[in-house]
């Protein structure tokens, strides 16, 4: 239904109500007869709350549904970064020390040798 159907309705309503209680209320008349019980004061304060307790539960219920913001699923954070360490190395040997010799083969013949220690 539309809002201005709704509204519509409940205002026809209403003034139904209302006539129906124009109508059928009896004329005031100014005796002493009705003022000796003392509990009309509550019966109409039990009738108003009884009558707001039922609207109120009229009106709840025709209320639109509530926008519920989404819930989004958010990316799991990075991983942690990598820090890598300097490796130590043990120091590499020291080149070898060579020279260049003068050595004789076996028949004699002499050539130049490299010679490392």
């Amino acid at each position: 239904m539309s809002i201005m159907k709704k509204t519509i309705t409940a205002g026809i309503a209403a003034l139904s109500v209302a006539g129906a209680l124009a109508v059928t209320a009896p004329a005031a008349q100014a005796r002493d007869h009705y003022r000796h019980h003392g509990d009309d004061v509550l019966l109409g304060a039990a009738a108003g709350i009884a009558g707001g307790l039922i609207g109120g539960a009229i009106v709840s219920g025709s209320q639109r549904p509530v926008y519920v913001e989404p819930q989004y699923e958010y990316a799991p954070p990075p991983p942690p970064p990598v820090v890598y360490r300097r490796a130590y190395y043990a120091a590499p040997p020291p080149p070898p020390r060579c020279h260049h010799e003068w050595v004789e083969n076996e028949y004699g013949e002499a050539y130049r040798a490299r010679v490392c220690y």
